[in-house]
């Protein structure tokens, strides 16, 4: 039986966990771009936590069409949230939404528990 252990918290076959998604992206599909200011996002962070999330996913960069966004950004958009949702809620589960290994460095550094990968590997990193 496979178990995922994070952050302290083991998630057996079969068991739930809720995953909220919190993006700073001034474009995004889901929010049209209310969580992509820094204060915006980490209150977007505190409500999830406050209505019982088990992971916040952040996201830099909009999966879909939309303006180019270098890595620099990305990790701009991200990694100082992830460090500042660290230290606001050590228990928490935090994925962020990349597909860049660079990014996934750094954010790893920052605090991040996982990486969600939507695009599937396209990083041989």
């Amino acid at each position: 039986m496979t178990i995922l252990r994070l952050r302290g918290r083991e998630f057996r076959p079969g068991e739930f966990a809720i995953m909220a998604v919190v993006n700073r992206t001034p474009d995004s599909f889901y929010d049209r771009g209310r969580t992509y200011g820094f204060e915006a996002a980490l209150k977007a962070v505190d409500g999830a936590v406050e209505d019982g999330a088990d992971i916040v996913d952040i996201g830099g960069v909009k999966a879909g069409p939309g303006d180019e966004v270098d890595p620099a950004e990305e990790i701009r958009r991200v990694a100082g949230l992830v460090a500042a949702v660290r230290d606001r809620h050590p228990d928490l589960i935090i994925s962020v939404d990349t597909w860049r290994a660079e990014v996934g460095e750094v954010v790893a550094e920052a605090g991040a528990d996982l990486l969600n990968d939507t695009w599937g590997g396209v990083d041989p990193g």
